[in-house]
């Protein structure tokens, strides 16, 4: 995820009332923790994601689920590795 997307979609979040935001230790740190309203939303929204991803691992079957995420877990440590990403 770009770090807009992360920035916008945060930024909704905190807008619900479900993730709180501190200032750090400089002007550039910011801390985010779920509120009580936000662990709600995710014990509400837990039990959906857990039956998409079951319905998928079983239409993917044990071995291609394990590469899908094994691939994302690559791209996503290349992409968030320091240094030149190209």
């Amino acid at each position: 995820m770009d770090s807009t997307t992360l920035t916008r979609t945060l930024e909704i979040m905190r807008h619900s009332g479900w993730v709180a935001k501190q200032l750090g230790h400089d002007r550039r740190e910011r801390r985010l923790s779920l509120t009580t309203a936000g662990r709600v939303e995710l014990k509400r929204a837990l039990p959906h994601w857990e039956k998409v991803q079951a319905q998928i691992r079983q239409q993917l079957g044990a071995g291609r689920w394990r590469k899908a995420l094994d691939l994302t877990n690559e791209v996503t440590s290349r992409v968030t590795a320091p240094g030149d990403s190209r």
